[in-house]
């Protein structure tokens, strides 16, 4: 069974909207490197975390140093660590090593370009695969990824590359870009991820998201 990860949530409203629907992870960005629509400040992300962590998983989405990461995640202690930025992989291992004896998981974002390229394997995606095993990550999640927004591109990942990537590795595997409801029947029955990660695809508008839209999608992930 598919997971099924809502990111960006700004605010108590639309938390309990994907819980009542019964989402299974939840992602807020915290103290992100550059602007995005969805970043809060950490003492606004820990509250809100600690408001629903009874209620459902959720993952902390961010970026930036190795001891400015670790400090949020001890602090407000997701269950979750997304790293989306541009973490080298040292750093990757460093990270996930430490947060793995607090019990708090590591999320690698792998964001592919409109070229097919990347940042590790010397920019092939199947390499970078390969490399990001041998870290303590739990999972990585394929984006799609443009110079002008580092994630909720709205832009689909080609799902043949997708696929070669699950063929290859035993490590969990996110599908994320370009999710919506109307879409993402076709999209996990060709691709069968581990989980799928929706932004854009259930929003109203930046940081305010649609509970029709939220509803419509999780219908399709059990019909």
């Amino acid at each position: 069974m598919t997971r099924v990860k809502i990111c960006g949530i700004t605010n108590q409203k639309d938390a309990l909207i994907c819980i009542k629907h019964k989402v299974d992870i939840l992602g807020f960005v915290v103290e992100y490197p550059i602007p995005v629509p969805w970043n809060m400040p950490a003492v606004t992300a820990k509250d809100l975390i600690n408001s629903v962590s009874q209620h459902v998983n959720t993952c902390m989405v961010t970026g930036g140093s190795v001891e400015k990461i670790l400090r949020l995640a001890k602090d407000i202690k997701p269950g979750y660590v997304q790293l989306h930025y541009n973490e080298t992989l040292e750093e990757v291992q460093l990270i996930s090593g430490e947060l793995k004896q607090y019990g708090i998981k590591t999320i690698k974002a792998l964001r592919i370009d409109k070229d097919g390229l990347c940042a590790y394997g010397n920019g092939n995606p199947l390499d970078a695969v390969k490399e990001l095993e041998n870290t303590d990550i739990s999972a990585i999640l394929i984006d799609s990824y443009t110079k002008h927004m580092p994630g909720g591109t709205g832009t689909p990942i080609n799902l043949n590359l997708f696929n070669k990537l699950n063929r290859v590795t035993n490590m969990p595997l996110i599908l994320a870009g370009g999710i919506k409801p109307d879409n993402v029947s076709d999209i996990v029955s060709q691709s069968k991820p581990h989980a799928i990660d929706i932004l854009t695809g259930v929003e109203n508008a930046p940081g305010y998201k649609s509970e029709e839209k939220i509803a419509a999608l999780m219908k399709k992930m059990v019909s």
